[in-house]
């Protein structure tokens, strides 16, 4: 039976509960999450484009496009059905992505005659043993985020420490909501680096369901360069998480984050695994 898809305006609270369902499978089958936790956080809004695949009543596959940014979620013969339907409706600067090395979209992808315009490496290690001692810069203290006081001060920073980054610095204070609603959310695991009641930096820490732990985000205000606070949040955090019981910490950057990939690797992170965001080639 040919698989049937159907753009919809919203998604009611069944079917986001379809896509989740969806979503944890293909986690199972492929070891990585096929959705950002964007994309989770946006299934129940009416500002993106939510597309269904369906085989009869069954859902075996979902994408979401946010302006000209598209996630998939399904087997290869669902993504093929879903990049028809979206490819219908965007232009040439349409950009895809895929999580992890085992997913099905990189190779329909390439099929396809797109190429990879940015590789987001997944970074992991174990916390078992010590961790070095960092101190911070004089006057510079650290404490866990407030809720309710904290938020607009956090987006300042973060817009400066990502002001190049397509995703993490264009956050609103609607995002940063959706995030503190979720159930993984911990204010305590949430550090911010101050001088003279400024923000400096933060480090946002998440424990998965699994139980690992994640460098959620770490940024530091471009003003605050210089003060190391980089590796100390990141030391702090990393502590948090183990004392919390994680085994490993996981975390992502980006292929051409030199600075960034340099401290991770002096942290003792390796490489796991990959996400790849793809542009249609130029005929």
């Amino acid at each position: 039976m040919p698989l049937s898809t159907a753009v919809v305006p919203q998604l009611d609270a069944p079917t986001r509960a379809e896509v989740h369902s969806l979503a944890d499978a293909i986690e199972a089958r492929d070891g990585e999450p096929p959705l950002s936790d964007q994309a989770l956080t946006q299934l129940g809004t009416p500002d993106v484009v939510h597309v269904l695949a369906r085989n009869g009543d069954q859902l075996v596959g979902y994408a979401q496009l946010d302006g000209t940014s598209l996630e998939l979620a399904g087997d290869a013969a669902a993504v093929v059905s879903l990049l028809d339907a979206v490819e219908a409706r965007s232009g040439a600067d349409l950009r895809v992505w895929s999580h992890g090395r085992s997913s099905p979209v990189g190779a329909v992808l390439d099929s396809r005659g797109y190429g990879q315009v940015r590789v987001l490496h997944q970074l992991r290690r174990h916390l078992g043993g010590s961790l070095p001692e960092i101190a911070v810069a004089d006057g510079v203290t650290i404490r866990s985020f407030v809720p309710g006081r904290d938020e607009q001060a956090w987006l300042a920073v973060n817009a400066a420490a990502f002001a190049s980054h397509a995703e993490q610095g264009r956050w609103t204070l609607a995002n940063l909501a959706a995030r503190e609603a979720e159930s993984w959310f911990d204010a305590a695991g949430f550090f911010l680096a101050e001088r003279d009641g400024r923000m400096l930096g933060f480090h946002w820490t998440k424990i998965h369901s699994d139980g690992t732990g994640e460098v959620y985000v770490l940024g530091i205000d471009p003003s605050a360069q210089g003060l190391k606070l980089g590796p100390a949040l990141l030391v702090r955090g990393l502590t948090y998480l183990a004392g919390r019981g994680c085994d490993e910490a996981l975390l992502y950057v980006d292929d051409d984050n030199a600075a960034a990939m340099n401290l991770y690797e002096r942290l003792g992170f390796h490489n796991h695994d990959a996400d790849s965001q793809w542009q249609r080639n130029e005929p």
